[in-house]
């Protein structure tokens, strides 16, 4: 069972406002790197349980895309107190996915 929330318009400024970091993968059905790094998001997310992991469908939710100014996919966000604080656009792999993630 996977650990990622899936947010939309209605609870994505609730979850922004953990007090943990949240990051938040930027998807569509149609994006095929999006779909294979599923596993990987969802690799992540059992890995690093301290660490709020989200989706966003963007064909849903195009305000919250324009928003952070994603214009490619897949693309990720860390957040930190709300604030991006990190990203990255593509289909990269889990190791550096991962740097992202403990880095920052």
């Amino acid at each position: 069972m996977s650990r990622v929330l899936e947010v939309s318009g209605n609870n994505f400024d609730r979850v922004l406002k953990s007090t943990r970091k949240v990051f938040v993968d930027f998807w569509a059905p149609w994006c095929k790197p999006c779909i294979r790094m599923n596993p990987v998001i969802d690799k992540l997310s059992e890995k690093h349980s301290s660490i709020v992991f989200a989706k966003v469908n963007v064909d849903q939710d195009s305000a919250i895309a324009s928003r952070f100014h994603i214009s490619s996919l897949p693309a990720y966000v860390l957040f930190k107190d709300a604030h991006p604080s990190a990203s990255k656009i593509g289909a990269i792999s889990e190791s550096e996915l991962e740097k992202m993630i403990v880095s920052e």
